[in-house]
């Protein structure tokens, strides 16, 4: 009994090896080339904001997004690399700037390469300017016919809802209640349970706060996270920053996420990385396999893996101990920059052997491990830290992530499907700001009809297709849109809704 604990931690190191790069396709794959250094000036983070169009955490209640005391500085003129996973409809969405707390400034969230979830187009948040500061407003996957918005009354606040009832059967994902606004007043849409699907992770509907009111978007399928695309990290650009372009180059381990993943409550947003001290959980960080939906939820990402590792119940239980031996310090937490890294890699033993556990060996690199540089993001496994589960696990999904070139004409296309999307961005923020700031019709109160704006987004740029060697293989079908239970009727609490912003305050000249 008493080896137990070192046992356990022996395991959990041993999935860092994982987390860290995951696992070669071939065991005689070239060694990586040399790693340039970042540009002069820039300061990659080994954790910050992950991309809103990665992965948002799923809430049936709206939240206010964060409020900056100052002006977001212009965008970074940003360029695609010239490496992408391999794959048709693998498009470039571009970075945007987050306001850090702890900097008590502006942190670049470094744009990436995304596959989209089907019948879906990106529209990117904004800044919006308020009375007392900038407000960031989230953008969101919407509709491909998407030509109007309505802007909805805050929703009531969830009722406290009972234990689901039992699963259909043991391979069944469930989804919270939450409030539809029909005909002409809030209903109740209660949790139902929808079936698991491999390789698909059901996004169940949800709402982004606006300053003009709240948007409603029904639920949608999308990939799990290991295969939505490939993440680069978020940086800093210092006083030696000349300007230029910048290239993102350096990308957060696959794996490393399931690991090292915090929702912030109060800011509706995604966090990797070291979150681990108590200070952060005081400020809103909830550890993502602690977080919840009207308390009787999962976040759906985190639903997948749960019922991924079916019948290897450890697997859940493992994952929590990740979190707690990181929190605790009895597992060195990760760097917080690509510099710390280097340095940690410099600093420790080499290869040296720091723990072994069913022939998983662990170095004291592989521990320290959380980016890698792109060239080295070829031909890795992405395991869904299948090491946690005691014995092999049968039935999950391979996913090898491949790179290819970026050919002269795809990257045009989408440095030019980029700047769209800035237009977007921009359109929809001017159309706000005209409501914000003309004092227009906004919708607070739940008894206060809604606010119908039209959204004439730019027609998408087609895709250029990229010929490749061997069989042609058909596009993944997502599963049908499951089957939505009938709405209540149900009495509206008293509360009180998060109040609207003013409009900024005018300068005077």
């Amino acid at each position: 009994m008493k080896n137990k604990g070192p046992i356990r931690l022996a395991r959990l190191l041993g999935v860092l090896a994982i987390v860290a790069f995951g696992s070669r396709a071939r065991a005689d794959d070239p060694p990586p080339p040399p790693v340039p250094p970042p540009p002069e000036g820039v300061d990659v983070q080994a954790r910050g904001p992950v991309h809103e169009a990665y992965a948002e955490p799923t809430g049936a209640a709206p939240a206010p997004g964060t409020v900056a005391p100052q002006a977001p500085p212009a965008d970074i003129n940003e360029v695609p690399p010239d490496q992408r996973p391999e794959g048709d409809n693998v498009q470039w969405i571009p970075g945007y700037w987050a306001w850090d707390d702890d900097s008590h400034g502006y942190i670049w969230v470094s744009g990436f390469w995304r596959i989209p979830p089907p019948a879906r187009r990106w529209l990117p948040g904004h800044w919006q300017a308020i009375d007392g500061g900038w407000q960031w407003v989230a953008g969101f996957w919407a509709p491909d016919d998407l030509t109007q918005v309505q802007y909805l009354p805050a929703p009531p606040p969830l009722p406290d809802q009972p234990a689901p009832p039992p699963a259909p059967d043991p391979n069944s994902v469930y989804v919270p209640g939450i409030w539809v606004y029909q005909q002409a007043q809030y209903m109740w849409r209660p949790g139902f349970w929808v079936p698991f699907r491999p390789g698909w992770v059901w996004s169940p509907a949800n709402y982004v706060w606006t300053p003009n009111g709240c948007l409603f978007f029904e639920g949608y399928w999308d990939r799990p996270l290991g295969e939505r695309g490939l993440l680069f990290a978020p940086v800093r650009f210092g006083p030696a920053w000349r300007g230029g372009a910048f290239v993102p180059s350096f990308v957060v381990n696959t794996d490393f996420l399931l690991g090292a993943l915090f929702v912030r409550t109060a800011a509706h947003h995604f966090y990797f990385g070291d979150y681990f001290d108590k200070g952060y959980a005081n400020r809103g960080f909830v550890a993502w396999p602690d977080y919840r939906i009207g308390r009787v939820g999962f976040d759906p990402n985190f639903s997948y893996y749960r019922h991924l590792y079916t019948g290897h119940p450890e697997w859940e239980k493992n994952l929590h101990e990740l979190y707690h031996a990181r929190a605790a310090g009895t597992i060195a937490r990760p760097p917080r920059t690509w510099n710390q890294q280097v340095q940690a890699v410099r600093t420790l033993p080499g290869n040296r052997t720091a723990f072994v556990h069913n022939d998983i060996h662990v170095t004291h690199v592989e521990n320290v491990s959380v980016l890698s540089p792109l060239a080295q993001a070829h031909n890795v496994h992405v395991t869904g830290l299948a090491g946690l589960a005691r014995t092999p696990v049968a039935n999950v999904p391979a996913h090898v992530v491949k790179l290819e070139p970026v050919t002269r004409d795809v990257h045009a296309r989408e440095v030019q499907a980029a700047a769209q999307l800035r237009e977007s961005a921009a359109l929809r923020r001017n159309t706000e700001a005209k409501v914000l700031s003309s004092g227009g019709p906004r919708p607070l109160l739940h008894t206060d009809p809604p606010h119908v704006a039209a959204l004439n987004l730019p027609k998408p740029i087609p895709h250029v297709e990229v010929p490749r060697p061997g069989p042609v293989v058909a596009p993944r079908v997502a599963p049908p849109i499951p089957v939505m239970p009938q709405h209540e009727v149900r009495a509206i609490p008293k509360f009180e809704p998060h109040p609207l912003p003013r409009p900024p305050i005018p300068v005077k000249r």
